[in-house]
């Protein structure tokens, strides 16, 4: 059975609850389908340590070279999410990776990608509430939604700041898998009213 593949993003100085919240509520999604529903990896530019914002120390899975497709790419915010869209190797394989995967979304200044990638022009989008002048300063177009916790426009989506992204990742796993499958997410994880 094919299994959907979840590249979740790291970089320097990324905020940690903006991949951790998507990755427990993927993972465990995985988990009680007896991990047969879908793969979950993180990913960055190489396998060196990566320090996440306030100093906590992650190990990515897999470096950018190591995946040729993905279904999914989560892409994290944080003050790193600045240098990322300056880096043109990483954003290149952001881009392709986005071309073919079915969902792309952004958590909190995230978004900064998706604009800077194109990917926000004349499209509704959200995220943290400090980061909507800069979105907009690269990508003059997009239509911000300040009060929304979340943005679906199909393909691409965007999250609100931090722990708005993991409502974005149960919504994710509704669109896949269907109500029953994201209110046991939800309940196994004690969040929110299920």
């Amino acid at each position: 059975m094919y299994k959907p593949l979840i590249a979740i993003l790291l970089f320097e100085d990324v905020e940690v609850l903006d991949f951790a919240g998507p990755f427990e509520v993927f993972s465990v999604t995985a988990q009680l389908s007896g991990y047969h529903s879908l793969e979950v990896k993180t990913v960055a530019k190489t396998k060196s340590l990566i320090q996440a914002k306030n100093g906590l120390q992650v190990i990515p899975d897999l470096e950018i070279a190591e995946i040729r497709d993905v279904d999914i790419l989560v892409l994290p915010g944080g003050d790193g999410s600045k240098t990322v869209i300056q880096d043109k190797e990483l954003m290149e394989w952001i881009g392709q990776m986005a071309k073919n995967a079915q969902t792309v979304f952004s958590v909190c200044s995230g978004a900064r990608i998706l604009a800077k990638l194109g990917f926000l022009k004349g499209q509704h989008f959200t995220t943290h509430h400090e980061v909507f002048e800069d979105i907009l300063a690269i990508e003059p177009t997009a239509l911000s939604d300040k009060n929304a916790l979340f943005v679906d426009n199909g393909k691409f989506m965007t999250a609100a700041g931090v722990a708005a992204g993991i409502d974005l990742s149960l919504h994710v796993v509704e669109k896949y898998f269907g109500k029953r499958v994201k209110e046991r997410t939800a309940r196994y994880m004690e969040y929110g009213d299920h």
